[in-house]
């Protein structure tokens, strides 16, 4: 394998060759943020939210197919049991988002990551469950020659979704969430107190896993970043670890 990956690298294995516009591709999926969305993608995060960062790492298999790995969270944990994630965690003092990541990746996987091509940043999420500013770090990884020894404690199992799967129409399907209804009004509070709305969230649907939520749009926001850096020419990124 190559010291770098470019984006026609990535777009070429799941079936994108460069004479194909990836303009048109960007139009035709299905947007991955929520139609009812309180604010969360636009509105400014809480002054003092946790700093965290997760990892978006790009592996090739020994059939040259492209892959990210996931993780299934207990669903003992306080927050996002159950659901699927991407490996990351808290910034601590002095970090870097880039060194971060990279860290929870090695605790929650039990592998130390071998980075091939550090491709930046795509935009922050803001997660008002847990209260974290999410900043999601992409790499093109070589892929380890040992097993995954996940943490017990933050990961269930350890999923590896395939690129493909990200530009599949197929895949993007929705999921019914209930949420409680929050009433400022102390009347309008006493006539119903258990008022709740379920509404559709975006997902990605890919054999029994389900992935919606921050994680959903993180992954949607790296499929528009490679057909958008490849329809601009963007081709090249950083080798190596990042400072």
């Amino acid at each position: 394998m190559a010291a770098t990956v470019d984006v026609n690298t990535l777009l070429g294995r799941v079936g994108y060759a460069e004479d194909v516009d990836p303009r048109r591709i960007l139009d035709s999926l299905p947007p991955m943020r929520p139609a009812l969305a309180y604010g969360r993608h636009r509105g400014p995060w809480r002054r003092g939210a946790r700093q965290a960062a997760v990892a978006i790492s790009l592996f090739q298999d020994t059939q040259c197919q492209w892959s990210i790995p996931l993780t299934r969270r207990p669903m003992g944990l306080r927050h996002h049991g159950g659901q699927i994630c991407l490996p990351g965690g808290q910034i601590e003092p002095g970090e870097r988002p880039q060194q971060a990541a990279l860290r929870e990746f090695e605790e929650e996987l039990g592998v130390s990551p071998d980075v091939l091509t550090y491709f930046g940043e795509l935009p922050r999420q803001y997660v008002y469950a847990s209260d974290n500013v999410v900043r999601p770090v992409v790499f093109a990884m070589r892929m380890p020659s040992t097993d995954w020894v996940p943490d017990p404690i933050e990961v269930d199992e350890v999923i590896l979704l395939p690129l493909e799967e990200l530009f599949r129409h197929e895949s993007r399907v929705s999921k019914p969430v209930r949420r409680k209804v929050v009433i400022a009004n102390a009347e309008l509070r006493e006539t119903d107190p258990n008022a709740t709305l379920q509404f559709p969230a975006p997902a990605f649907q890919w054999g029994g896993n389900r992935i919606w939520g921050a994680t959903a749009i993180i992954l949607d926001d790296l499929a528009q970043m490679l057909l958008r850096s490849q329809s601009l020419g963007w081709t090249t990124a950083t080798s190596g670890t990042p400072n």
